[in-house]
């Protein structure tokens, strides 16, 4: 089940725009590894016009509210999903998070 938070979803419906999360993979080198280059992976979110999601066959589709949210075939949905908007910081455009969703 998906749920969006009521600020997310204001921000979202007045814009159009969707919800991409996705896997990103950072490699590393580092002296406990013994030289080879280490990858650290973390969940990736953006906020799209849906025309810039070229690939979308690479993803699951949810949507709440005419909202939809693109979900990496790479990744584990473990519970109900929730996208949420993270504090406001002035100056700073803003901020959403997923919960639900795991490497």
């Amino acid at each position: 089940m998906l749920k969006i938070d009521n600020e997310a979803l204001n921000y979202f419906k007045d814009k159009k725009l969707c919800f991409v999360v996705r896997l990103e993979t950072t490699p590393i080198e580092c002296d406990c590894c013994s030289g080879a280059p280490k990858n650290i992976k973390a969940l990736k979110t953006m906020v799209l016009f849906e025309t810039e999601v070229l690939d979308k066959e690479c993803y699951d589709t949810h949507e709440y509210e005419g909202v939809k949210v693109f979900i990496s075939k790479d990744l584990k949905v473990a519970s109900d999903i929730n996208v949420y908007h993270k504090a406001k910081i002035p100056f700073m455009k803003p901020k959403f998070g997923i919960k639900g969703v795991t490497t």
